[in-house]
């Protein structure tokens, strides 16, 4: 499958936020509601987006102290971690060349206890290495108490075919009562009330055009030094921390084969600068199915 930068852009959106604001996109790209609608369905009859998932605020249902984590794994298989760890609510998954270098996995998860949790991680099956950083903290002091019609609704939404149509039609144009209490009980960035959100699962690999990369380097240059480096050169890279202590990561987003022959070009002639390895974004897969299964126990 070719995209564009639209494309590219309404993804991001879905990625991020499990939605597109329609508004923004037509004042920044000059174009017709219409369009936008189009581009999603295109991606989802291409299988580009291959189905969509539930994720639960936890924090808000539990109440008290919560994290949400992030774990980077190197892994030689797909480790069982959302089997052994319940409250994983998604997996991006890597291509790596060579092995062992940068994070083949990536998991998102809520924790009361992180340390407990890396343990537990590492523990899983296939898992070579971990590390596991703090990506939000909650302190909510009692439970949103939802009750078990409000359930019913959720459970009954998430045994419908869901698309990105649906989606707007509940948080935009709501045509029944029941689309009106689903809307109040999402979780979105017009409503941080909700306790729960709906993401697509994302199959980067089909893209032909485009590729999100890292690149694992060492540097012998000053953080400064690296940014005026990729600047001066025009490398559009962000720089992301260091997995394993050591290799530090470049981030990318390519169009085509001829611009990651530009860039490592480039890189390959500073001296100082030494290339260990690569990861390609593969897909991503909301977890959801203890989430599935925690909603219909609510609901009955």
């Amino acid at each position: 499958m070719i995209i564009d930068p639209l494309d590219l852009k309404i993804l991001r959106h879905l990625e991020a936020q499990g939605y597109v604001p329609i508004d923004e996109v037509i004042n920044k790209f000059h174009i017709k509601q219409e369009e936008i609608f189009l581009r999603i369905q295109n991606f989802e009859e291409n299988g580009l987006i291959t189905g969509y998932g539930i994720k639960l605020f936890i924090p808000a249902i539990a109440g008290g102290r919560w994290y949400r984590g992030c774990a980077f794994v190197d892994a030689d298989v797909e480790p069982e971690i959302a089997k052994m760890y319940p409250l994983t609510e998604e997996v991006i998954v890597n291509t790596t060349i060579p092995q062992g270098i940068l994070p083949s996995y990536s998991y998102f998860f809520y924790a009361r206890d992180l340390k407990h949790c890396y343990r537990l991680l590492n523990k899983s099956f296939g898992v070579k290495y971990v590390e596991i950083y703090k990506i939000a903290e909650y302190n909510i002091p009692g439970p949103n108490e939802l009750t078990r019609e409000e359930w019913q609704l959720i459970y009954q939404l998430t045994r419908s075919k869901i698309t990105f149509s649906r989606i707007h039609e509940i948080l935009e144009n709501p045509c029944s009562d029941v689309d009106v209490q689903l809307a109040r009980l999402m979780l979105n960035r017009k409503n941080r009330h909700g306790v729960f959100s709906i993401f697509p699962n994302i199959n980067w690999n089909l893209i032909k055009n485009f590729a999100h990369i890292h690149l694992a380097i060492t540097t012998r240059m000053r953080p400064g030094e690296l940014k005026r480096f990729l600047k001066q050169h025009m490398i559009p890279a962000d720089i992301f921390h260091k997995f394993k202590k050591k290799y530090l990561q470049l981030e990318f987003d390519l169009w085509g084969f001829s611009d990651m022959i530009k860039i490592l070009e480039q890189i390959k002639r500073e001296r100082r600068i030494t290339i260990y390895g690569i990861s390609i974004a593969n897909h991503n897969e909301i977890c959801d199915d203890w989430v599935k299964t925690f909603i219909k126990e609510k609901a009955h």
